[in-house]
């Protein structure tokens, strides 16, 4: 017998985890403003207060949201916005640590992406425009990589040439390039359904869009990028038809071409070099992943503690090696907790795929909680070395806007389609 879950019972489970979120990161940051007091053994140091600023924005901003989905999205699943508030807001109060700069441009995008889950929530025909103006999103997300050949600058001055800005307001293309492939193959598979051609048949049209994006980010030199592509598109097709050699051909796909990178693309023999043996070179190539390994190290089980470690020796700990900075303070418990959270919301993703009304929906649900299990572990996978680094970011987690609101705009529609799927049982 299934007993159908009460949209009061949901809306007080989530308002209760989100309390928990809430209570942690008040502690979080409250240790964070007494850390110069354990650093110095002195009651006479300087406190950090301004983060506060971002946990408040943080607070009113997840208490908006909630309220505003229970009039609109009463039968959501419980379970995703507190997680995605708790990565938010601990990586928020990570950034902050960090950078006070950097901590409050983060809030900015925080403000901005309530402002993403609001809009998404007001328009339930969002998942219907997505699917049948799929041909022109995905175009969109393809030009803007497109003018990045021509007008992409690097916000750090000198670097690589990814994002298109103006005004001191910085767009990547390639994060939004993620959900916008996700979104099309979804509205192109669930139209095949059922399937009446043969599968080289049915995936001509989207290898030949996938291959163009792919192509477009590893002439950008953003491999880490277009690697994720690939392994998103593989997953979602495998996904869809329940083919396993679709797994065996991928895998086969990313060998070689990680081959013929290694011969051809300096940045990847470099990264390999260092993924393999970084202690050959610990002072020059090598020295980011060697930072980050020590910083690991330090951490140990317990880690030094918020505010009390030295996560900017790590470069880039902001953004591409922001788990190092949470492991070094918050050491193995802490990044197990970090995992778990990514682990859970990526189940969470799939039991609303497994409930959704229609293929289209369903394919989409799944799409996106594979986007953010695949980019989780790609960019943990580097920090740890246990994969080579990819340049990837956090979601949720690492500073940068694309970032932030594109996840959070996919989390939006995970709330979305779980809203309007069938009664889920207890």
């Amino acid at each position: 017998m299934v007993f159908p879950v009460k949209a009061e019972s949901r809306g007080n489970l989530e308002r209760q985890l989100l309390r928990i979120a809430g209570a942690f990161l008040f502690l979080y940051a409250a240790i964070l403003t007494l850390a110069p007091a354990a650093r110095l053994h002195s009651w006479q140091a300087p406190y950090p207060w301004l983060h506060w600023s971002g946990w408040a924005a943080w607070l009113a901003g997840y208490w908006l949201t909630s309220r505003q989905l229970d009039r609109r999205l009463p039968d959501r699943d419980p379970y995703i916005l507190p997680l995605v508030a708790l990565l938010s807001g601990w990586g928020l109060l990570t950034v902050w640590r960090l950078d006070v700069t950097l901590g409050m441009r983060q809030t900015l995008w925080l403000t901005l992406s309530f402002l993403v889950i609001y809009l998404a929530a007001r328009f339930p025909d969002l998942l219907r425009i997505l699917r049948r103006y799929k041909y022109i999103w995905l175009s969109g997300g393809l030009l803007l990589t497109v003018l990045t050949f021509f007008f992409g600058s690097y916000p750090g001055g000198v670097g690589p040439r990814l994002w298109l800005g103006c005004c001191g307001i910085y767009l990547q293309p390639s994060e939004p390039l993620k959900f916008l492939l996700i979104a099309y193959l979804a509205a192109y598979l669930a139209d095949q359904m059922p399937l009446k051609w043969s599968l080289p048949q049915l995936l001509a049209p989207t290898l030949i869009v996938a291959s163009a994006a792919t192509a477009l980010l590893i002439a950008q030199r953003d491999l880490g990028t277009a690697t994720l592509l690939i392994v998103l598109y593989t997953l979602i097709i495998f996904m869809t038809s329940d083919r396993r050699r679709i797994l065996i051909i991928a895998a086969a796909v990313i060998l070689a071409a990680g081959i013929a990178g290694y011969a051809i693309f300096d940045v990847i023999r470099l990264r390999v070099n260092a993924w393999l043996n970084p202690w050959l070179d610990p002072f020059g190539q090598s020295y980011q992943i060697v930072q980050a390994l020590i910083s690991i190290a330090s951490g140990r089980i317990f880690g030094a503690g918020p505010g009390l470690g030295s996560p900017n020796l790590v470069p880039v700990s902001t953004s591409d090696f922001i788990g190092t900075a949470i492991a070094e303070e918050t050491g193995l418990m802490g990044l197990s907790g970090l995992i778990l959270l990514f682990s859970l919301l990526f189940i969470r993703g799939l039991t609303v795929a497994v409930n959704a009304r229609g293929s289209y929906q369903r394919f989409l649900a799944s799409g996106l909680s594979a986007y953010f299990a695949a980019q989780a572990i790609f960019i943990l996978g580097g920090n740890l070395r246990l994969l080579p680094l990819t340049g990837v970011t956090l979601p949720f987690v690492s500073y940068g806007g694309s970032s932030l609101i594109t996840a959070t705009l996919s989390a939006a529609i995970l709330l979305i389609i779980s809203g309007q799927s069938e009664e889920q049982p207890t």
